[in-house]
Order: structure tokens, then C-alpha cells, then sequence
């Protein structure tokens, strides 16, 4: 049930009313569940998809994230190496006489290579590099230096520092050979491990066929409280949850495991909002969002789920900047085959980039959280889950004696969440809300 209505022990053999959600008592016009598709009996057909927005989990399980797979042992997986810009800087300013210099990355070029400053028109070619400065070389001002070089074109003038220079094409002589050329690291090594859940619900004999307004009390309602509970749990779990695993300590030689969620993942674009960080304006929105495009993996389109107050407030600095803002509502299967059931709008950016911003009012339902978001790339996502331990049910887990007058089902479930590049998602981090100036 959802998390916004009082909690309480599921009934074994009593019903307290007060316990009733508006789900129960067939109020199908209630504004916290989600329109149906059709209309029949309230009690029996509640909505489009499970209780209470666990849009993200439909967002994984659609056909949007297209990479799911089956989890076997694990694996490790390196970030994909990207060519790297070809230009740097130098550190020292270069004398017309120096045959010595200091480049901020001297990776970009090796021996032989060209290296061009075209503000000043001048282009030097390499004749050895020192990369971990053991061979101890100065300039004419005695600063230490990492590149020998010789001026091939250009006047005899002193370049500045922090000059960009490009590191041009490996000239080879008439009788010479070729050059060495760079490569790409692959970057941190990218892993992480299968969460495994258990959940279980109980229902007495005597009460099991008892005829309840909604069902309530009755074995079927008493599964879907389990299930609906679980999605909602495992939905903020793949949100936010740590990578952990370890040895439990209730159970003898016995293993814990819990999988990192996406927001944990995202290490390269997070933006610090509210008024403990910086406003929400559209200029600041727009070229954060921007970035997330620049990886060569990066789809064409974002998805972005937050709370509430970030949804108003990101709608709010779009249009008061100019972006094109599209308000979609809660579109319907029929509508758009890959719809959510959640209220979403689509933001065009200055470079014409989408991004579409999704409120899910119960995931960030709580104080803290309602101005947080998480902009997602469905190209660079995985879903993964043991084959036959995905939301697996087991039925009648008492023991035989107990079993007479005891109905006792658990639901069993794996999980894994994998971002391939987390570079092209990101993270806006609210805090105490105020995100626009209003």
C-alpha cells in the first residue's frame, strides 16, 4: 500500500477499519491512484498499472531499456574508452629560443608528432617526451618540463601560458619511420551485484474466505498488499540504494547482498539545487542537461524522474527561459505505447536535445526528497534479474502443523541496475526546496 496512509500488520483474522485506503473503500475517483483504462467493478479493476507511481520500474521494464539479461556469475565491466581531445594547454609560457616545454597533457602527442599553436601561427614537431619528468628538463626560466621540441614554422615570439595547442599529424621523412601513436584508457572498472529480497504475507483459514468490501482481508488482497508493497520498495531501492554485501548476522554462514541504485552510480553531472545550492534558472538547467549529450554514447533523448516540487519548478524555469515545453499529462497505452501513467512534459533544449521530466509523487514523496530528480539515458541502462528468481512467488511456506490453520505466501525477488556510461545521466540534489525564486 502506499506509503503516504498509515501502516498496519496484515490481517490474520481482524479487520480495523481505520486501516482503509481509498483504494479500499472503491473511491475510484481519488487523485493519488492513477486513472484506469476502463471502467468496471472499482474493487476489482483499481488502475492502469500497480499501486501508486512505480513509473521508474515501468521505465525499466518497457521497451525503452532495451539491454535486459539474465544474471549468471558475476562480471565486471570497464567504462568504454572515448578518443580523447587531441588539444591541451601549455603550463609554462614558451621564449622564442626555448627547445623545452611544459603541456598540461603530454599524452596528446608522442615523438614526431606536430603540435600547432594557431594563435600564434606557430607549429613545433616533437623530438621526445618525458612524461613522469625523470629526465629532469628545464626551459630558459628553469621550469621543469615534459616535451622537446623544434619550431618548424611560424615567428620567433614568446606564447603566453595556458595556450591551446593541437596536437597535429606525426610527420615521417623521406627514409624515415612511422611514429608511436595514444590510445584511450578504459577507465574505472564498472561492477555491481544482484540484490535478493523475501517478503511474505499471512492470512488465517477462518478468514481467508471472508467477504470484505474490496476484497479487504481476503487471501487475493492480502497477495497484492505484498506485491504492490514490494514494487513500491523495490522501485526506491533501484533509485537509491547502496552496493553492499556482507555476512548476516541472523543467519549462520550466510550471505548479504544488495545492489547499488542508479543515483549511486552517477559520479559526473550532479547539480546541487535549492537554496543550499544554486537556483533552478533556466540558463543553469538547460546547459547541465546539455552535458549529459556529450558522450558518444549518449542517446538522443533523457528521461528525468523527480519529485513534485522539482517537477513544478523545472517546468517553471523552461518556460520563463524560452525552452519549448510540451505538457504530455498522463498519457494512456493507447496514446503512447511506451507511456509511464505518470504526469510528464517534454523540454527541447537550446540544441534542440529532449529531455522528459516525469513526477513521481510517492517514490519522492517524503520532505527530503521531493526536490530531487534523476536524469536517466535508456541507452545505457541494463536490467538484470536471476531467470527464475523475478518476483517469484512461493506458496504455503508454513510448516505442515501450522499449515491446518495458516496460509503463509512469500514473494522472491533479484535485481540489478547497470548504467554503462554514467556520464550520460545525471543527478539534480535539492535542498530545503526552494529551487525557483518564486
Amino acid at each position: 500500500m502506499s506509503d503516504q496512509y498509515t501502516k498496519a500488520a496484515l490481517p490474520w483474522t481482524t479487520v480495523s477499519p481505520s486501516a482503509l485506503s481509498a483504494l479500499d473503500i472503491s473511491d475510484i475517483s481519488s487523485r493519488d491512484f492513477r486513472p484506469t483504462l476502463w471502467w468496471d467493478r472499482a474493487d476489482s479493476i483499481f488502475e492502469q498499472a500497480v499501486e501508486n507511481d512505480t513509473g521508474f520500474l515501468a521505465f525499466l521494464e518497457g521497451p525503452m531499456v532495451a539491454a535486459k539479461f539474465d544474471m549468471t556469475q558475476p562480471i565486471i565491466k570497464w567504462r568504454v574508452g572515448r578518443p580523447a581531445d587531441l588539444w591541451t594547454t601549455n603550463d609554462q609560457a614558451i621564449s622564442a629560443a626555448d627547445t623545452y616545454i611544459e603541456l598540461d597533457d603530454s599524452l596528446v602527442v608522442r615523438t614526431g608528432h606536430l603540435l600547432h599553436f594557431t594563435d600564434y601561427d606557430v607549429t613545433y614537431r616533437v623530438l621526445d617526451t618525458d612524461d613522469d619528468h625523470s629526465e629532469a628538463w628545464t626551459n630558459d626560466a628553469a621550469a621543469a618540463c615534459n616535451i622537446r621540441v623544434e619550431r618548424l614554422a611560424g615567428p620567433a615570439v614568446v606564447i603566453e601560458a595556458n595556450t591551446i595547442c593541437q596536437s597535429g599529424a606525426p610527420l615521417m621523412s623521406e627514409i624515415g619511420t612511422p611514429h608511436q601513436g595514444t590510445t584511450t584508457t578504459p577507465g574505472d572498472p564498472v561492477f555491481n551485484i544482484m540484490t535478493l529480497v523475501g517478503i511474505y504475507g499471512s492470512i488465517s483459514k477462518l478468514q481467508m474466505e471472508s467477504e470484505m468490501i474490496g476484497g479487504w482481508g481476503t487471501h487475493p488482497k492480502v497477495r497484492d498488499d505484498i506485491y504492490y508493497q514490494h514494487r513500491l520498495r523495490k522501485q526506491w531501492s533501484m533509485l537509491f540504494a547502496p552496493r553492499y554485501t556482507g555476512t548476516d548476522s541472523q543467519v549462520a554462514n550466510s550471505q548479504l547482498y544488495m545492489s547499488a541504485g542508479v543515483i549511486p552510480q552517477i559520479k559526473t553531472h550532479v547539480m546541487e539545487a535549492g537554496s543550499q545550492g544554486v537556483n533552478l534558472v533556466g540558463p543553469k538547467l538547460n546547459d547541465f542537461w546539455e552535458n549529459i549529450f556529450d558522450s558518444e554514447l549518449s542517446g538522443s533523448a533523457k528521461d528525468h524522474f523527480c519529485g513534485s516540487a522539482q517537477f513544478r519548478d523545472i517546468r517553471k524555469a523552461s518556460v520563463e527561459f524560452g525552452l519549448e515545453v510540451e505538457m504530455l499529462g498522463v498519457q494512456s497505452g493507447v496514446q503512447n505505447a511506451n507511456a509511464l501513467g505518470l504526469n510528464s512534459f517534454r523540454v527541447i533544449l537550446q540544441s534542440g536535445r529532449a529531455v522528459t521530466v516525469h513526477e513521481l509523487k510517492k517514490a519522492f514523496s517524503a520532505n527530503n526528497m521531493v526536490d530531487w530528480g534523476v536524469t536517466l539515458d535508456s541507452a545505457n541502462l541494463g536490467l538484470g534479474a536471476y531467470r527464475n528468481i523475478s518476483e517469484f512467488w512461493v506458496d504455503n511456506i508454513e510448516s505442515p502443523a501450522q499449515a491446518i490453520t495458516l496460509r503463509s505466501d512469500a514473494l522472491i525477488d533479484t535485481w540489478c541496475v547497470n548504467i554503462k556510461d554514467e556520464s550520460t545521466c545525471a543527478v539534480i540534489r535539492g535542498g530545503t526546496r526552494q529551487l525557483v525564486v518564486r
